[in-house]
């Protein structure tokens, strides 16, 4: 894999460009994982990184899988090179492989006295582990003397490399003689990493086929290093370039930023591993993000409980739509998460309004300037606030973001969306509902929004329905009205203005962003069991391949994203007709919290990968491309050895 890297470099720029997707996939692809990969087994604790594979040439066999769909056609190129290396004598081409970052030498002494150390180069201190069939044989190939403790190897490109045989049928790969020579590997490690992987990495393992482990407990001290940098940056006083900010004194820039400081250095003292997959399986692509925390840790805590966004998005009115996301809100964790904001509000605020005070005894043409700065985080981090104060009266909110070509068309961007709050007592909820509705109004600056709420204004199906509106007034003396009254039309329609229904039922409270009686009645059809997102026979291929009992669950409406842009392209001229499947499925991504961890996937189907690729391929000109040339040129070029 070095090898491939190298040889890239070495091209000319024009076939870089070309051949970035294929080799991103080679670096991001696998096979499919039933476990970590086995190189674990080899890597030492202490690592401070590790990115791994468990089968070198089914991570060809993707790559190429995943080329084709994404009709790329430097594959050739990317094939001649995966082709040498998985040939290469003595390599085991169906063997896991892994990079490994080795932490800062000990030994290590600062430039002189009140020095920082100085940091190596991470590829100084990185080793390749690789399986092999025959260490004596790949070595000879690679130039090397197998007899040699340490073998100097040639065949890496042009630069020279160092190899070891540490045994079982292993090598290990190195940018110099020592590194190579001193490398500790580790011994029946697996089941440590396993450990140190907890549920939610193990969890992405099973997914993916290129993994990256972060260990956070070697990486905890410089973690704290750059918030120490950050600290000592804010002491230097606020960023120049902003009036308002030039104001702000050095000492509120950090009590702004202690917040910030807080949550950092409780993620260096908790946080035990972070992973990053993707997995290319033939159902489609996955990208998995997650930290495992250690345990019994303060925010371990906040992970312990299944949620169940599963059930409740599935639950949603079914109809089309842009985006749809379900929230639980239910466990202790969620919300004593949503709690502790409330202090983080309330000190951010003290600390802006004091320092307010302080700037208008220096300059007093400042106060009114400064008392709408204040109303505008007012009204920024009051909806927060009201949110938190009442999440123990909440089950958990949900959005669904509907489409119509009405949206583009004059009824306004949002008019297709519902929101849902459910709880124990949704008479709290529509309390905090119209509070904060009624807080926009307190909000400062070149637009303004004037707010109404009408109880009992209309019904439909025997529920009362309250009518609610948001107007915005743009100030003609602020420079930056004219600039936003431009795009007032796009969001807030024809009418100016949004308006919508609001229902409150036995379990919760459903406003809708349209005086549509009928999609209100779609809504409280939904509430009752019918009519919802669970009729449709596509969101198993969107939602199958997610992590269950998500604590949050969205989706991405394909389709309708295909339509809106089909109309933007109407707008604008453009004739090209997206010729997409009308059973398209949704994309979708989840995240879960249970295990003391926190995992996040991101799920695209296959048929929306090949939709994707079939629609770049209708805004692509056909013809041999410039530099087709120095294809040819380059296939005579000698082929790398790995």
């Amino acid at each position: 894999m070095l090898a491939v890297a190298r040889r890239v470099v070495c091209r000319k720029p024009s076939r870089i460009l070309r051949l970035t997707p294929v080799l991103a996939m080679a670096l991001v692809a696998g096979s499919a994982l039933a476990k970590v990969p086995a190189a674990l087994d080899r890597v030492p604790k202490n690592a401070v990184a590790v990115i791994a594979t468990e089968n070198f040439q089914r991570t060809v066999d993707r790559v190429k899988v995943y080329a084709d769909k994404l009709q790329i056609e430097e594959i050739e190129v990317f094939d001649g090179i995966a082709e040498e290396i998985a040939n290469t004598p003595g390599f085991k081409k169906d063997g896991s492989v892994a990079l490994v970052l080795l932490p800062e030498p000990k030994d290590m002494q600062p430039a002189g006295e009140g020095k920082k150390k100085p940091k190596t180069d991470p590829m100084e201190r990185s080793v390749l582990l690789a399986q092999t069939a025959d260490y004596k044989k790949m070595v000879t190939e690679m130039g090397g003397d197998p007899a040699a403790k340490v073998a100097k190897v040639t065949g890496m490109g042009e630069k020279e490399m160092y190899a070891r045989d540490i045994g079982g049928g292993w090598i290990v790969l190195g940018p110099t003689e020592s590194l190579v020579g001193s490398f500790e590997p580790g011994v029946n490690m697996l089941n440590t990493h396993q450990e140190a992987l907890g549920v939610v990495g193990n969890r992405a393992a099973e997914s993916s086929d290129f993994l990256v482990i972060a260990n956070m407990e070697a990486l905890a001290a410089d973690i704290n290093a750059g918030i120490d940098e950050m600290v000592k940056e804010a002491k230097k006083g606020p960023p120049k370039g902003n009036p308002m900010l030039a104001m702000i004194s050095p000492e509120a820039i950090k009590q702004f930023i202690a917040p910030l400081e807080t949550i950092g250095r409780a993620f260096a003292r908790d946080a035990q591993t972070c992973v990053f997959g993707i997995g290319l399986a033939e159902t489609g692509l996955t990208i998995d993000l997650g930290s495992s925390f250690k345990a019994k840790s303060e925010i371990a805590g906040f992970f312990q409980t299944p949620g169940k966004a599963d059930a409740t998005l599935a639950s949603l009115p079914g109809q089309p739509y842009l985006f749809a996301l379900s929230m639980d809100t239910s466990g202790p964790g969620t919300r004593q998460i949503a709690k502790n904001s409330i202090e983080i509000v309330d000190k951010t605020m003290a600390t802006a309004k004091d320092e307010m005070k302080r700037i208008a005894k220096e300059d007093e043409s400042k106060v009114e300037e400064l008392n709408q700065f204040i109303k505008q985080i007012e009204g920024q981090t009051g909806a927060i606030k009201n949110f938190a104060k009442n999440i123990d009266k909440m089950d958990g909110v949900d959005m669904v973001w509907g489409f119509s070509p009405a949206m583009l068309g004059g009824a306004g961007l949002f008019s297709g969306m519902t929101y849902q709050a459910r709880g124990s007592d949704p008479a709290a909820i529509k309390a905090m509902v119209k509070e904060q509705l009624s807080g926009m109004s307190n909000m400062a600056g070149p637009m303004k929004v004037e707010s109404t709420f009408t109880d009992a204004a209309a019904e439909v199906g025997g529920v009362k329905l309250d009518r609610w509106t948001m107007k915005p007034k743009m100030d003609p003396n602020d420079p930056m009205a004219g600039q936003m009254a431009m795009v007032n039309m796009f969001v807030f329609g024809a009418t100016g203005q949004m308006s919508g229904f609001m229902a409150t039922t036995k379990n919760s409270v459903i406003m809708t962003y349209t005086p549509n009686t009928m999609v209100m009645q779609s809504a409280l059809d939904a509430a009752n069991g019918k009519g919802t997102l669970a009729e449709d026979k596509t969101l198993a291929t969107a939602t199958d391949a997610l992590p269950k009992n998500s604590m949050i669950r969205g989706l991405v409406g394909t389709k309708s994203l295909f339509d809106l842009a089909q109309m933007a392209m109407s707008f604008t001229g453009n004739p090209a007709q997206l010729n997409v499947p009308e059973t398209l499925p949704a994309m979708a991504f989840g995240v879960t919290g249970d295990g003391g961890g926190m995992h996040i996937r991101f799920h695209a189907p296959m048929s929306v990968i090949t939709a994707i690729s079939d629609a770049a391929k209708q805004f692509q000109g056909g013809g041999a491309e410039e530099g087709d040339g120095e294809m040819q040129e380059e296939k005579k070029e000698e082929k790398p050895r790995f």
